[in-house]
């Protein structure tokens, strides 16, 4: 039989040591805190809770036995050692970071560090991760993140990394001798791509609030049709211009609760879910390693 995985203690693993000068300061996020007001903080509050409530927060480790008639099966899983969740000014809107972010924490994952590639981190970002646990933070540029990954790679460790598939992270994984060295190592490499086609629909001018999207989803750019927001006294779209807009294959859809659910689109989110949003590839096993042993009955 192989031998189990060894057990995943944080102590035994930690990211690189010049990190910590890159970390953003207990001062600064309470600063932001303080910044972003009562009301905003609940709304990132609740976007919280949400996530998780609908995350599977299993055992640290878990090992399994089955027959199947003619051969059993053991399965050892267990979190990776570390998950690193890399952001930019469109990817650290919370309602797209938070969904890549509770995962990898439900999952137990022991050491998970969030990176913002470029110059300081907005409000919303450092509120969103000290609410949901996740205080360490760095802020990279495109040099110290080729060498931050060029260490994991070189490391050994079977950890993920998540990444915005976006044109600044695939300059930076071009570079030849990175790609080498990731495709030699056994790290996981999980891009993202944002939402395709996300789509806004109002009944009333007061569905929605633009402050409110713009706070969880940050610059995604929303096709929005039906009233216009903060303008009161219009006449309720009709149901042909609703059908029309909903048959549009989306990603995202916000709609009033009362449409979404004659919703086409991938992720459907009411304005009292505002914020949800779930990565299709970031299920719990992305984050877990596994080892199987098939043996005869």
């Amino acid at each position: 039989m192989e031998p189990p995985i060894p057990d995943s203690d944080p102590n035994e693993w930690t990211f690189p040591a010049w990190l910590d000068q890159r970390l953003v300061s207990d001062f600064r996020f309470a600063r932001a805190y303080s910044a972003l007001g009562d009301e905003r903080r609940a709304l990132i509050k609740g976007l919280v809770a949400r996530h998780y409530s609908l995350q599977h927060c299993g055992p640290h480790k878990m090992g399994l036995s089955e027959a199947h008639g003619i051969f059993d099966r053991r399965l050892v899983r267990q979190p990776l050692p570390f998950v690193l969740l890399l952001v930019d000014a469109l990817y650290d809107a919370p309602a797209l970071m938070l969904a890549a972010l509770l995962p990898a924490l439900c999952a137990r994952v022991p050491q998970v560090l969030v990176a913002r590639l470029g110059k300081g981190a907005p409000d919303a970002l450092l509120v969103a991760c000290e609410l949901s646990g996740q205080e360490r933070l760095a802020t990279l540029g495109p040099v110290q993140l080729q060498r931050l990954l060029l260490e994991l790679a070189a490391g050994g460790a079977p950890g993920a990394v998540i990444h915005p598939d976006t044109e600044d992270f695939r300059r930076v994984l071009a570079k030849p001798a990175l790609r080498q060295a990731m495709h030699a190592s056994p790290l996981r490499l999980l891009p993202l791509r944002a939402p395709r086609l996300p789509g806004l629909w109002r009944d009333a001018a007061t569905d929605f609030p633009p402050a409110d999207v713009a706070l969880l989803y940050g610059a995604l750019a929303f096709d929005e049709q039906g009233a216009a927001p903060n303008q009161a006294g219009q006449t309720q779209p009709d149901d042909a211009a609703w059908q029309q807009f909903s048959a549009v294959p989306r990603d995202l859809l916000l709609a009033p609760a009362a449409r979404a659910g004659q919703s086409r689109a991938v992720v459907t989110s009411s304005g009292e879910c505002l914020g949800m949003w779930r990565w299709p590839q970031l299920q719990h096993t992305a984050f877990a390693q596994e080892r199987q042993t098939f043996l005869p009955t």
